[in-house]
């Protein structure tokens, strides 16, 4: 008797998404399910080093990983395709060129940057948020030093806006790039300014004193302009305004504030939380035990009922939890409620640098940094095994 196979459709090839695919299809036999796999794109990017690439200290290609090489197309289907719709009464995901019919959904198609609805900044700024987004930034980097050289009229000012992790990231990694920059274009370095916003009373809202402190102390050893406590309230094509009236002229403004929920689950009814939607302890939504909503597109929350912060981190462990929930489903075996564990946080700190807190462990330097590179080898394991590794490794 051949049993009815269950169709479990994935949207988003992000960490969540795809970590989803990569181990439902060890968990389930494939007599007993068809994995869909959507994404807008055929590539799978590694978040934890956009600021690298934007800075142009790395090359944007090496964080790029094809979605083709990570799964296995005998057990699941890719579709590249951009998803319109999720018809949760008919239990079907309209996409814009297919039509795909599940009986489990995970939604794992990412968030959008925070924008504060401050006037111009989605025309004019430039957003450390993906791929797409850090090629950009890089070329336009690269232009606006070229075009200085050839008028070296006032300054060449880079803004950025917001000081949380990705912010610090890309503050360290920019500083490192900008003297090859300046050598590279015949640009005199005294006439580079890095100018730093933060609407907050201090950097790193929100982070461990610890790191705040290494973050601290390294950026008091650079050559930067910060200001702190005063929000930007508009960004026009040549100049950035604060809140207190001054104008920052420059044509780059580097965006950093964060991430909000994903707008297509707008209008369903879910509960949200800063357009995030809130998940019951299984990562389901609320009411529908076969619709979860994984990584910067959902919140959960811990035991004291506060949210976990939206990270690589957590995606990975939710992607995971998912499948083997999914699988126990379909088994006909009972599920158990997710649980975060918390591993820690590295933050760089420009080449060879790094702050973080490993299992309760302050490190800091050159260890925290190498730290950081094994925690990028574990992840490349999880998707691939020791060939991926030595494929990362030697690139």
């Amino acid at each position: 008797m051949e049993l009815d196979k269950k169709k479990v459709v994935i949207l988003g090839g992000g960490y969540a998404g795809l970590m989803t695919a990569v181990t439902l299809q060890k968990k389930v036999h494939p007599s007993r399910v068809e994995i869909f796999l959507v994404s807008n794109h055929d590539y799978h990017y590694i978040t934890t080093k956009v600021h690298e690439a934007g800075a142009g200290t790395i090359s944007h290609e090496s964080i790029l990983l094809p979605i083709t090489e990570l799964i296995d197309a005998e057990r699941v289907t890719f579709i590249q395709d951009e998803v319109k719709k999720l018809d949760l009464e008919r239990k079907r995901v309209e996409c814009k060129n297919h039509s795909l019919k599940f009986d489990y959904v995970v939604a794992a198609i990412g968030g959008t940057p925070k924008t504060f609805n401050i006037s111009g900044l989605k025309e004019h700024g430039f957003f450390l948020f993906d791929w797409e987004g850090t090629y950009r930034l890089r070329k336009h980097i690269e232009e606006q030093f070229q075009q200085y050289s050839q008028n070296p009229i006032g300054e060449l000012n880079l803004v950025i806006g917001g000081t949380g992790f990705t912010g610090m990231e890309f503050i360290h990694e920019l500083k490192n790039s900008i003297p090859a920059l300046c050598e590279q274009y015949t640009v005199n370095p005294e006439n580079v300014h890095m100018i730093v916003v933060e609407p907050n009373q201090e950097i790193l809202h929100g982070y461990p004193d610890l790191i705040v402190a290494d973050a601290v102390n390294s950026l008091n050893k650079m050559s930067c302009e910060f200001i702190i406590g005063v929000p930007v309230t508009k960004v026009e094509k040549d100049k950035v305004i604060l809140q207190d009236g001054r104008e920052i002229p420059t044509t780059t403004i580097i965006w950093a504030g964060g991430i909000k929920g994903n707008p297509l689950f707008e209008g369903f009814g879910f509960e949200l939380m800063d357009g995030r939607v809130r998940l019951n302890e299984y990562c389901e939504v609320p009411g529908f035990q076969d619709v979860y909503v994984l990584g910067d597109a959902s919140v959960s929350f811990n035991d004291k009922g506060e949210p976990y912060p939206p990270t690589a981190q957590i995606a990975i462990q939710q992607g995971q939890y998912c499948a083997y929930n999914i699988a126990m489903k379909i088994y006909a075996q009972p599920v158990k409620p997710f649980h975060y564990i918390y591993r820690g946080t590295v933050m760089s700190l420009g080449k060879g640098k790094a702050s973080g807190i490993v299992y309760d462990h302050h490190i800091n330097g050159r260890f925290a940094a190498f730290m950081k590179w094994v925690i990028e080898m574990r992840y490349y394991f999880m998707l691939g095994g020791i060939p991926l590794v030595r494929k990362q490794w030697k690139h």
